[in-house]
């Protein structure tokens, strides 16, 4: 069976979980194409390990030759580039329509396959996951149902990382058959689990993240400097791994904070050693916010890699991570943006190492059982093969849902 994905730029090391879905697809025998808008890359990823390398080399440009003139094609008034981008997707529709089903990862991707469906030269069902971004901004901006038009007549299945988003889709008019979560998930055998009490010794603090506003470390650095104030006696350090445009600005406001000696910005660094600083962190800080554009987190997988380690997961009630996360049995969550009850439970975590084994343990037990990649890939599996062969004819439209036996909201993985 050939499975189609179309994404935006490919590959990204911010987006480990599309190939790992890839990946788990190539492990049950599924061939899989790639058709990107980017073909430049994360210059980062290990390109010649496997399965990267098997993916690059079944990956190709949406317009193939003519990917040359895609820049040209940017730069035209609105309009007139929507004409020209669909008579090109029309033109380079082929080798979609090799595949038995398409998958599109982000919304705007699984739109733009719709389009074809539109025009009636694409003919496998497409599925589409929705993954932050592509729903929380047009939600906020009041267009969610216009920009998914296309996918609300010709999408096949949608299937966003978490029940808040569901909500919002089906609020913009997407049916409830066609409309189901599909979680993101990790390899819990290569994340082995720690777990090492910091009493009598430093609790060190750790955030892995892009440096974006709704990674909310602008309110982790204002609540551990009062914590710094309130707790003078607390011996703690945090480490910051990650970059992003907001790195100068948390950088002057941790001097600001009087923090620049317990702070350290380490920037991007390699999958291994993100690993290595895991395994000698004790808690892991992520106080996600909805940004000023409406943006927001799908489940970060940060998260569930931390849980899975061993550390204390230290959030906010945002978006799907209470899907992930139970306050006081699976990790520590407050209301976003506030500083004072973050500090609050920063402050209560720091002086009971002893019952925070029992949260770590749990939370490794969740990431296990409801998010475990190894499952959702056999799930996912399962779904592509039946929607595959319920629709031999590649129908150009219909939906197939729950009531049929593909998904089930309850069982979401």
């Amino acid at each position: 069976m050939r499975v189609g994905f179309v994404v935006g730029e490919f590959p990204l090391l911010s987006e480990t979980f599309v190939v790992d879905q890839m990946a788990g697809l190539l492990a049950r025998g599924f061939q899989v194409e790639v058709v990107c808008e980017k073909m430049q890359g994360d210059h980062r990823i290990d390109r010649q390990s496997e399965p990267m390398a098997t993916l690059l080399a079944r990956t190709r440009h949406w317009w193939r030759w003519a990917a040359v003139i895609s820049k040209f094609v940017q730069r035209l008034p609105p309009r007139l580039r929507y004409k020209a981008s669909t008579v090109l997707d029309i033109a380079f529709a082929r080798r979609l329509n090799r595949c038995d089903v398409i998958v599109a990862h982000f919304g705007q991707n699984g739109e733009r396959a719709a389009a074809l469906k539109k025009w009636k030269v694409l003919k496998p069902p497409i599925i589409t996951i929705f993954h932050g971004a592509d729903v929380a901004i047009p939600a906020r901006q009041a267009v969610l149902a216009t920009q998914y038009a296309g996918l609300t007549k010709h999408g096949t299945l949608n299937l966003p990382v978490n029940d808040y988003f569901r909500t919002m889709l089906l609020e913009a008019g997407l049916s409830q058959a066609s409309t189901t979560v599909h979680h993101m998930g990790i390899d819990t055998r290569e994340i082995g689990y720690r777990w090492e009490s910091w009493e009598g010794t430093q609790l060190v603090v750790t955030t892995v993240c892009r440096l974006v506003e709704k990674k909310g470390v602008e309110f982790a650095l204002r609540a551990l400097a009062s914590l710094k104030a309130s707790q003078p006696q607390l011996d703690w350090r945090y480490d910051i791994v990650g970059d992003g445009p907001l790195r100068m600005n948390l950088e002057r406001l941790a001097v600001e904070l009087g923090l620049a000696g317990r702070v350290t910005f380490l920037g991007s660094l390699p999958h291994a050693e993100v690993k290595r600083r895991l395994r000698m962190a004790h808690l892991f800080l992520l106080p996600s916010i909805t940004a000023s554009d409406g943006d927001m987190e799908g489940i970060p997988v940060a998260l569930m890699e931390a849980m899975a380690a061993g550390l204390i997961a230290v959030s906010t009630y945002h978006s799907g991570i209470p899907e992930l996360i139970k306050d006081g049995e699976t990790g520590l969550l407050t209301p976003e943006r506030d500083i004072s009850a973050l500090a609050g439970k920063l402050t209560w975590a720091a002086e009971h190492p002893t019952e925070c084994e029992r949260i770590a343990l749990a939370a490794r037990r969740k990431v296990e059982e409801d998010f475990n990649a190894d499952v959702l890939n056999e799930r996912f599996a399962q779904i592509v093969t039946q929607l595959a062969t319920s629709s031999p004819a590649h129908a150009p439209t219909g939906h197939v849902g729950v009531s049929e036996g593909l998904a089930d909201p309850s069982s979401a993985g």
